[in-house]
């Protein structure tokens, strides 16, 4: 059985937030030194998962381990 939790409203702010967050830093660190090419790759898949969480709607239920909507009645066919 999959960990389920239903997504709530500060938490899709929160993910807003961070998302202009690290778009707005880009390829440099809180303090304006630019990131290594690790960190800059690193960065690229931030930035990746946090558009992926802010596409989640209020109210829907995700699984916590795969962060993938879970929709109570599967289409079939």
């Amino acid at each position: 059985m999959a960990r389920m939790q239903k997504i709530k409203q500060c938490q899709v702010d929160e993910w807003k937030m961070t998302l202009e967050m690290f778009l707005v830093q880009g390829n440099f660190r809180q303090d304006g030194r630019p990131l290594s090419p690790e960190g800059i790759a690193q960065r690229k898949e931030e930035i990746a998962a946090m558009r992926g969480l802010v596409t989640l709607r209020v109210g829907q239920i995700v699984d916590l381990d795969t962060v993938q909507p879970i929709y109570e009645h599967p289409k079939e066919g």
